[in-house]
């Protein structure tokens, strides 16, 4: 059996949940909450997803929340993070990045483009960590 991305999609409007698990369930295994709370609480259960797909304005723990809780955790922090979210202050963009999030998309969105975002940040993702476990620092050394 193949091993499948998991994503885990935080957001209260069941129309976006929908949308989400209409464009991604083939490609992708995918886990959904509706705010924030159920989100940690579905990490804090050993789930460990590929990718987070957050909004922002959610009841009792927002997308921002949720973004500082997993940034500041040293078990998740390197899960990458999309925010999805009808705002589109720019401000409010900067802000969820230097926070953490790895890009902004603003709502309505196209679900293709998000899935290409996907896979672009996991391709990176898993290059990086290749990269990582294949580096030789001796092979680097200019006095070798």
């Amino acid at each position: 059996m193949e091993n499948r991305y998991h994503i885990l999609h935080v957001d209260d409007d069941i129309y976006i949940r929908k949308i989400i698990q209409h464009t991604f369930s083939a490609e992708f295994d995918l886990s959904s909450c509706t705010n924030g709370i159920e989100a940690m609480a579905w990490l804090e259960k050993g789930n460990l997803p590929d990718i987070i797909l957050t909004d922002l304005r959610m009841p009792h723990l927002d997308g921002q929340e949720l973004i500082s809780l997993i940034r500041a955790g040293s078990l998740y922090r390197h899960v990458p993070i999309i925010v999805l979210s009808s705002m589109e202050d720019s401000a409010l963009k900067i802000s969820c990045i230097e926070q953490g999030a790895d890009d902004f998309i603003v709502k309505p969105f196209n679900p293709l483009e998000v899935k290409a975002k996907i896979k672009a940040l996991l391709r990176r993702t898993n290059d990086r960590q290749n990269l990582r476990s294949n580096f030789d620092s001796t092979r680097l050394s200019p006095l070798r």
